[in-house]
């Protein structure tokens, strides 16, 4: 009976969640976990003193997990039958980052596309493949399906049939078969530049890719020819060595000689954001967007976005990714799913830049809060989410999102990820405060 109402609880949460923006959410429910942990604001879920539930109580549980590792694992028969089920699940997918095989206890007997990514990640293949095998039918219309078999087949050593599978989801790309036989690389999905077919119609709008890279010599030429092979024709790259200490910038300045579409420049470490500001004083485009220096654009992302905004009439929009390990296996750090949200793809209209201002210019988070600040200012619709994997990104030990100080596997940079969002997040709130 809990479970059933705690169920009904969840499609409410669901729909204020699609409905309302993270300021607004915490606006309406700052003293609840639930809808707390909805918008990753987990330590002030953790410290609510809201009358004890079972859901609220595996809410801050959650929390307390995301916060401080695995020590702080909750035991599930204190919580199975009597919480709902995507609470439930959300709890599972926290811990299997760290023990997939105690996330599994948590996972519901028909929950295979969950069980397929916990076998994964724990390494155990044939139980991976039997639980995909348990929900073929479902394959044909799921993209995470798709990336979590071709993971497998990776894994396996099966690598054609690992890029065959990819091929189905990553409709923009240029992938062949010059090596089925080999690990899967980013460079096997772009093509060399070459010679673009015209662009019909009127002269097309110039687009500002903006590169800021830091110690990236073996994967900045690679993200550049990747733009420079874009489908659209009228681009200009602003290149940014962020004072690396390897040769990341004579990278790029051999790449800028070789096409005039490029700008090599070199700053001080400020930081990734900091020189993203910088590339946006320097870009000259009607269009502004950005790609990782470890990451490759698909052949067709920019004339695709620029599509989606045209349409659409949205200030900017955003596509997901997916992500490669440098021995060529696919990667999902948080387990579930391989598939994610995107927004270093953000492309934007330059009158975004004047309503909006620039990127905060913190290490890490900021593009997650300017998307929220578009939406704050110029409106819920003005940024468009599209569903299309429109870039490949390099998952390495030493990157942002990875590393020891600032990535998502240390209890160091959980927090401060987590501190940096709250403190956005009531930004946000008191600015739209201020505006009524």
């Amino acid at each position: 009976m809990l479970k059933h109402l705690f169920n009904i609880y969840q499609k409410k949460v669901h729909r204020l969640t699609r409905r309302l923006r993270a300021h607004e959410l915490y606006e309406k429910a700052p003293d609840n976990a639930v809808v707390l942990n909805r918008i990753g604001l987990f330590q002030t879920s953790l410290d609510t003193s809201a009358p004890y539930f079972s859901e609220f109580g595996l809410a801050r549980a959650r929390a307390r997990l995301e916060l401080h590792g695995p020590e702080a694992a909750a035991d599930p028969r204190r919580y199975l039958g009597r919480v709902s089920d995507f609470e439930r699940r959300q709890y599972a997918l926290t811990l299997a980052r760290w023990d997939p095989r105690a996330a599994a206890a948590w996972l519901a007997p028909g929950e295979w596309a969950l069980k397929a990514a916990f076998a994964l990640a724990e390494g155990n293949l044939e139980a991976g493949f039997e639980a995909v095998r348990r929900c073929r039918p479902e394959i044909r219309k799921s993209k995470d399906l798709h990336a979590i078999l071709a993971a497998l087949h990776s894994r396996a050593g099966n690598f054609s049939q690992s890029r065959n599978l990819l091929n189905e989801i990553l409709t923009n790309t240029r992938n062949s078969e010059n090596a089925p036989g080999s690990p899967l690389r980013l460079a096997d999905f772009i093509e060399e530049n070459g010679d673009l077919a015209p662009y019909p119609g009127e002269e097309p709008p110039l687009i500002s890719v903006i590169i800021c890279a830091y110690n990236a010599a073996p994967y900045v030429g690679t993200a550049l020819r990747s733009v420079l092979s874009q489908t659209y024709p009228n681009i200009e790259i602003i290149s940014i060595d962020d004072g690396s200490q390897d040769h990341t910038f004579q990278h790029m300045r051999q790449l800028a000689s070789e096409n005039p579409r490029i700008t090599a420049l070199r700053f001080p470490n400020n930081g990734a954001y900091a020189s993203r500001n910088i590339g946006m004083r320097h870009a000259r485009g009607s269009f502004i967007t950005f790609l990782d220096a470890d990451d490759i654009m698909l052949p067709q992302r920019v004339a695709s976005q620029l599509r989606a905004l045209a349409l659409s009439g949205a200030s900017a929009t955003v596509s997901r990714l997916i992500r490669i390990t440098e021995d060529g296996h696919l990667a999902a750090p948080r387990i579930f799913p391989f598939v994610r949200h995107n927004p270093c793809s953000l492309m934007m209209r330059r009158s975004v830049l004047r309503d909006v201002g620039d990127f905060d210019e913190t290490r890490y988070g900021a593009d997650e809060e300017y998307e929220h600040r578009i939406a704050l200012r110029l409106g819920r619709n003005a940024l468009l989410r599209t569903p299309d994997i429109q870039t490949l990104a390099l998952h390495r030990a030493d990157s942002l999102t990875q590393s020891p100080r600032s990535g998502l596997a240390s209890a160091e940079g959980r927090r401060a990820r987590t501190a940096y969002r709250e403190s956005w997040v009531r930004g946000h709130l008191h600015e739209a405060t201020q505006a009524r």
